[in-house]
């Protein structure tokens, strides 16, 4: 009877602890409307289909701009983007007009007692020896051994000074997110609600909540802190040469590696604990420019003779066979085989920063192809879940996801669009690596559901953005890379791609209970990038810019150089406005920016309001096409912003336009609008959001429009949660 009633119990309490979802929703990044409408009505995508006739198939209104993160910072807090400050990728800092990533940015915080650590370690060594010399005193009678255990621990104490300086940071680098607001799942935590989120943008660092599991997801950087860099080993060297503003990182090798093993050295994590921060301290306080140079050549030789370098790589064995199509690789204890268009298992490389600091990460490869010359693809490098780098709540959690399912990419920015975008790559590499990363992705999805252990479950899914992105160049007959003869090819691609989001769809259809609340969304539509806008170039032109000489060429490395061509080489004291960021234009207002020489009042409105009247009316020469469809004044799209943050400008373009890689970075090409000559076709950062609209799908019927600010309270009221501090309105979700 004992053991009876034991096992009633702990069948209630396993009962009590496991409750089904109540509410699932699932994000599909940039999945376009029209397109799944299209697909619909060829019979391609029942689930969605399905769901349309029993439930809501909608377009959803958009955030201004329609940038990932900025649509769905918008979704999880339901804060407009100037109230949560994530309305951008980039933000600018009006002291150095340098830019950043509107959505993590990289600090620094002091280790244990930071520079005192040596001291403080040292001393507390010592006193341990003074201690046990006091002890055995006592014990033997003796003076003397005071005496000695005092000098031991000097000898001992100084050694251990050196180890710890050299070896235990006193500055350690620290993810910072600057998206404010809470999102919807904590207000369900705290009101006892179980909940689990898988790969959300904007979660990086994870924050803890209340009876949360969370995987984070865009923001993530890969282990070197950037947002992604792919790593090709070849023995083709004019690929040095290319034009690279997606900073795939090139290694030449030798043609020796046809007829014997190369080690080549792959880029690895800085090392900025150890490095960086010791050249940053040698500099403080000195405001002599040249002494400060002085200083850090100094400090580098005296880094180099102990060993300390600036970029810790990993060593990558290599013999080519091009007879057999293959090579052979050794990294890591490992040794392995790949043949041409073939993908690696995951390997794991470690990195010392130090002799007690040290880091994993997971690589993979890819042969490209090994004649005429050899290309070696070695994929950006994840964050092993073995770390303890923020990337999941609890910090095991990754972990645990990781024993029980295997590698996955940890990188938030997960498919690489970058090597296809800079000519480096072809369309079936891309592919493979994108149902790969999902595919782990959507086993995590599979099996957290069948789990049956949580209230509330949300997951966003990135490759229906990645692959628009990519393969737009195939659906738009006017965009200058339109190939008639693959046309046919990849545009299936693309219809393939959605085929599987309505299989990801129907899978958790099928999981769910049947009054489960569930919830499809995308964060924006797609629309082609046939031309790109030059805004600095116009600026400029039009005399609200003034350089010294060219800016030169941008690239992605710039956002992580302190000495960006463009702050060199701006006349800032004739400078009324500048570009930076998809589209945004800040005013060199006096008083906010460092050089500014704009005056507040009458001569702002002056500024601001010529740039409104102008800039629509640029004319694309060649179509007489109008690429700008509207300048939008701050006030008009946002509330409740900081002035110093938000910029004065947001500029918004028409179909088959968008702002130049350079701009964004803040560049000044020589040319107002050029050809977009890259894979990287389809679009909607800088768009206006009349033309990009989101996806909104609902297993139950909704009315009315439907904004993405309103989701997120929608399905706190489904819950029954009640107190939150939102922007969106509830939507009245109906019974079927």
């Amino acid at each position: 009877m004992k053991k009876f009633f034991i096992l009633i119990f702990l069948f209630i309490f396993t009962i009590s602890n496991f409750s089904s979802p109540k509410a699932v929703v699932l994000g599909f990044d940039g999945a376009d409307p029209s397109l799944i409408k299209k697909y619909i009505d060829e019979g391609e995508l029942p689930n969605l289909k399905k769901l349309s006739e029993k439930g809501t198939l909608k377009e959803l209104e958009v955030t201004n701009p329609p940038q990932t993160p900025v649509s769905w910072g918008a979704f999880m807090t339901s804060w407009n983007p100037g109230r949560n400050e994530v309305f951008d990728f980039l933000r600018r800092d009006p002291q150095t007009y340098k830019p950043s990533f509107a959505l993590m940015e990289e600090g620094k915080k002091k280790f244990v007692f930071g520079k005192l650590n040596p001291f403080i370690f040292a001393s507390c060594c010592f006193l341990i020896f003074l201690f046990f010399g006091y002890i055995f005193k006592k014990i033997f009678k003796k003076n003397l051994i005071v005496l000695i255990f005092s000098v031991f621990g000097i000898f001992v104490s100084i050694i251990f000074f050196n180890f710890v300086k050299d070896n235990i940071p006193s500055y350690i680098p620290y993810p910072i997110n600057n998206l404010k607001g809470k999102p919807f799942w904590e207000y369900a935590s705290e009101e006892g609600l179980k909940c689990i989120v898988i790969r959300h943008p904007d979660t990086y660092p994870a924050k803890p909540f209340k009876e949360g599991r969370l995987l984070s997801g865009l923001g993530v950087p890969d282990l070197r802190g950037r947002i992604g860099t792919p790593n090709i080993i070849t023995t083709d060297y004019t690929l040095k040469m290319r034009d690279n503003e997606f900073s795939v990182e090139i290694i030449p090798v030798g043609s020796s590696v046809f007829q014997e093993k190369q080690i080549v050295e792959v880029p690895g994590p800085y090392n900025k604990p150890f490095y960086s921060y010791a050249l940053s301290e040698y500099e403080d306080g000195c405001i002599d420019e040249n002494l400060k140079d002085a200083l850090k050549e100094e400090t580098k030789k005296e880094l180099e003779k102990k060993g300390v370098k600036e970029i810790i790589a990993f060593p990558v064995s290599i013999l080519c066979d091009a007879e057999n199509k293959s090579v052979h690789i050794e990294v890591s204890q490992e040794s392995f085989d790949l043949k041409e268009k073939e993908w690696s298992k995951w390997v794991e490389v470690k990195f010392a920063l130090s002799k007690i600091a040290k880091v994993k990460g997971m690589v993979r490869f890819y042969l490209m192809e090994t004649s005429p010359e050899l290309k070696l693809y070695i994929s950006p490098i994840q964050i092993h879940p073995d770390n303890n780098l923020h990337i999941s709540y609890p910090e095991s959690y990754a972990k645990e996801l990781y024993k029980r399912f295997g590698p996955f990419k940890t990188m938030g920015w997960a498919v690489d669009t970058w090597t296809i975008s800079s000519g480096l790559s072809d369309e079936e590499q891309f592919l493979s690596d994108m149902y790969q990363t999902e595919g782990a992705y959507e086993k995590i999805m599979k099996d957290l559901l069948k789990d049956s252990d949580c209230d509330m479950y949300v997951q966003i899914y990135e490759f229906t953005d990645r692959v628009a992105h990519i393969l737009w160049r195939y659906v738009d007959e006017k965009h200058p890379l339109y190939d008639r003869a693959n046309a046919p090819k990849y545009q299936n691609e693309l219809k393939k791609s959605y085929m599987y989001m309505d299989k990801i769809i129907g899978e958790a259809m099928d999981l769910i209970p049947k009054d489960c609340l569930l919830m499809v969304v995308s964060d924006h539509g797609f629309a082609s990038f046939r031309k790109e806008v030059n805004y600095n170039r116009w600026l400029v032109d039009n005399g609200f810019m003034k350089l010294k000489e060219d800016t030169g060429m941008m690239s992605l490395y710039d956002l992580f150089d302190d000495n960006r061509l463009l702050f060199k080489n701006v006349n800032w004291s004739q400078t009324k406005a500048y570009a930076m960021g998809l589209g945004n234009i800040y005013i060199n207002l006096k008083g906010r920016e460092k050089w500014g020489i704009v005056e507040r009042g009458k001569e702002y409105d002056e500024v601001v309001n010529k740039i409104i009247e102008e800039l629509p009316k640029m004319v694309d020469e060649e179509t007489g096409e109008h690429p700008v469809c509207k300048v939008y004044k701050r006030d008009d799209i946002y509330k409740n912003f900081k002035d110093d943050l938000v910029p004065d400008l947001r500029v918004s373009n028409n179909n088959g336009y968008r702002v130049s890689w350079q701009t964004s970075l803040g560049g000044v090409p020589d040319k107002l609008i050029t050809l977009n000559l890259k894979p990287w076709s389809g679009d909607h950062c800088s768009l206006d959001p009349m033309w990009v609209k989101g996806l909104f799908v609902s297993n139950k019927p909704v009315d009315g429009e439907v904004n993405i600010l309103d989701i997120a309270p929608t399905v706190l009221n489904y819950l029954r949660v009640k107190n939150f501090d939102m922007e969106g309105k509830v939507l009245e979700v109906k019974n079927n």
